[in-house]
């Protein structure tokens, strides 16, 4: 709780081990600055960066809904799933943030059901606000000797064949991720289970995923 100006905030606290490493304080910064630029409904806000002894953190725009790895686990347990035009709509209102992102030069590298808030808004046919976070953070250790050299950081089940294999990255890359997310919205799973990069390189980069009327004929 903010207690100058009377609110909830939600905090990002970056591991010690990070912290300590001078050149990882200043890509923080960096990081959070170009976060902190983006003003969009459907990306997170940042509100301010805090550095104090030890600790490492930013400040970011408290969202009181879960996330929407959360809502499709709920929705799982009762046995219900999302419609065809939910499905279309969340992301359409994800895929305009991120084009709002890449406009502005920054690239998500992580788009999956846990880095996007369901915020208890209505935005256009939705009953909520689909709400991305994380933005740039899955890059930070890159090129610090924070990750084996070649791997790139994210999910592997939602990871662009070039991502997986530690190759330059751009906005198509993004779009292949969230077209993964549209997929698995449709269908009810992902097309490929990923558990390692290796098997991720394996599956997106040579095996054709199932299509989609096979899953669920309407």
């Amino acid at each position: 709780h903010d207690t100058v100006l009377n609110r909830d905030v939600a905090l990002k606290l970056m591991h010690a081990q990070y912290a300590r490493k001078p050149e990882f304080q200043q890509r923080f910064l960096n990081e959070a600055r170009v976060a902190a630029q983006m003003d969009h409904p459907g990306i997170v806000k940042v509100h301010d960066y805090r550095q104090d002894q030890n600790y490492l953190y930013i400040v970011m725009e408290f969202i009181a809904g879960g996330n929407l790895s959360q809502m499709l686990q709920n929705l799982k347990a009762k046995q219900q799933w999302l419609g065809q035009r939910e499905a279309v709509q969340l992301v359409r209102q994800v895929g305009t943030a991120l084009d709002y992102a890449h406009r502005k030069g920054v690239l998500h590298r992580d788009i999956k059901p846990a880095n996007i808030m369901i915020k208890p808004e209505p935005a256009g046919d939705l009953p909520y606000q689909p709400v991305i976070t994380d933005l740039g953070l899955a890059r930070l250790g890159e090129g610090l000797g924070l990750t084996q050299t070649g791997i790139s950081m994210g999910t592997p089940s939602y990871m662009s064949p070039e991502q997986a294999l530690g190759k330059p990255t751009d906005a198509r890359s993004d779009v292949y991720s969230l077209g993964i997310l549209l997929y698995e919205l449709a269908v009810g799973q992902l097309p490929f289970k990923a558990n390692t990069i290796s098997e991720a390189i394996a599956l997106h980069s040579k095996q054709p995923p199932p299509p989609p009327r096979s899953l669920r004929p309407d």
